[in-house]
């Protein structure tokens, strides 16, 4: 390829990515005031080629991505082989689980919609660390940092993950456009689907991290009439008043304020 297609390619792909501006909406933080939760919540509009962002400082910072990699790691598992197809059955193990809903078996649109840790980690020990390594770098996903055990990074380890990452990552994989097949980002757009109406559809994925860094997700987009017209993430350090359910309530509020939802 010639410098000048070089540079046009460049220009082209430079101009599909959201645009760098962002519109910080303080009054946002109201919505999360009522758990005592602290957060950033980032709004991206391709149609409007405008960010609106609560908090900007902490929407580029990275912090665990806890249950939402389980959206990378499926796809990973799909492209590997890790996992099957959308029909492969993960069987239970039988023994309790700290969530009532992963006491049975699970399939990927299942195991994606109700968070299933032992699923997850078991797709990533089929994965490999040095496949994921590979495709961690290839989906330029946060900081690629697999520390803390092949079952674990995602969830007490190394890996952490901005808002705003998390964003353009939803974005390419909205629009088809992450470096692996078109089938493996087809059925985990499928698996995502939280609610659909006859004018929208909204994809949801939850995560929750304890520990030294504790911080909850909820990210997505909304689909009008076939097209994506908003992409979000919402991540916050729970106050003494939030519980789990908290998160698609406030992001809601946000959403609904902002006019998409």
């Amino acid at each position: 390829m010639d410098r000048l297609s070089t540079s046009l390619l460049a220009l082209f792909t430079g101009l599909a990515e959201p645009a760098p501006q962002t519109l910080p909406v303080p009054a946002w933080q109201r919505h999360l005031d009522a758990t005592g939760a602290k957060g950033t919540f980032v709004l991206f509009e391709p149609a409007e080629e405008r960010w609106r962002v609560l908090d900007p400082a902490r929407a580029h910072r990275r912090v665990p991505p806890a249950a939402t990699f389980e959206i990378a790691n499926a796809l990973v598992g799909l492209e590997v082989g890790s996992i099957a197809d959308e029909n492969e059955v993960f069987p239970w193990d039988g023994r309790p689980k700290p969530v009532a809903a992963w006491e049975r078996d699970h399939t990927l649109d299942s195991g994606l919609r109700e968070g299933v840790v032992w699923m997850s980690q078991e797709v990533a020990r089929r994965t490999g660390k040095a496949r994921m390594r590979e495709w961690l770098e290839r989906l330029e996903y946060g900081n690629r940092d697999l520390a803390g055990g092949i079952d674990l990074f995602w969830l007490q380890g190394g890996l952490r993950v901005s808002a705003m990452e998390q964003v353009r990552f939803l974005y390419r994989l909205a629009e088809g456009r992450l470096p692996m097949t078109q089938r493996a980002q087809r059925l985990v757009r499928r698996a995502l689907v939280a609610e659909k109406t006859r004018s929208r559809t909204l994809y949801a994925k939850s995560g929750a991290a304890a520990g030294r860094e504790p911080v909850q997700w909820w990210i997505g987009w909304i689909e009008r009439r076939g097209r994506p017209e908003a992409f979000f993430a919402l991540n916050v350090t729970p106050g003494p008043g939030s519980a789990p359910g908290d998160r698609p309530a406030i992001g809601r509020a946000i959403l609904r304020e902002a006019g998409v939802l």
